[in-house]
């Protein structure tokens, strides 16, 4: 039931939280109502109306008169619950429009492809031999090759010469799949 506290504007510009607590008496059971006319989840109008109290707090300087500061709960309120119902569609739209991607078989297709395309390669990495995979994988990782050649305590001429074995060896072994791809 709506109080009519009678709300000090002064105490409630200087921070008197009893100021506050009289005008939320006042006019929270209002601004929960109007805010079910826009939204019907009384969770979802609850926390924007308790958000509309935070910023009108944070405002409370500048309001001089307890009539712009109701018409800034109520536009607060309004704009929250039209911000809210935006964002509902935009999320009911992605949702529709995953729903139809994941459908498709297109989708599909593009992550058979691409699922078998990283077995394809995480196998032929897996055949290098075990100290080029190591210099590969860390150059992969964004090492330079002296931080590779300082890690694995060899000389930097050793990476140079195992990454260069490596890339062709991957070239080789992958060239077919590199031209299927190509085609897709």
């Amino acid at each position: 039931m709506p109080t009519t506290a009678n709300i000090s504007i002064e105490k409630f510009r200087s921070g008197s939280q009893s100021a506050f607590k009289n005008l939320y008496d006042k006019y929270y059971e209002a601004l929960f109502l109007f805010g079910q006319k826009y939204v019907t989840n009384s969770d979802v109008v609850e926390d924007l109306v308790q958000e509309s109290f935070i910023k009108v707090w944070e405002k409370k300087s500048s309001f001089y008169h307890e009539a712009p500061l109701k018409a800034f709960l109520y536009k607060t309120v309004r704009n929250s619950c039209l911000n809210y119902l935006d964002h509902q569609k935009v999320e009911r739209n992605y949702e529709a429009q995953t729903k139809t991607d994941v459908l498709s078989e297109d989708y599909f297709l593009n992550n058979v492809i691409e699922e078998e395309v990283k077995r394809i390669i995480a196998d032929t990495v897996g055949k290098l031999p075990e100290s080029a995979r190591a210099i590969y994988l860390l150059g992969l990782k964004g090492l330079k090759n002296a931080e590779i050649a300082e890690d694995l305590n060899i000389s930097i001429n050793t990476v140079k010469t195992q990454k260069q074995r490596a890339s062709k060896f991957l070239k080789e072994n992958l060239k077919d799949l590199f031209t299927i791809l190509m085609f897709l």
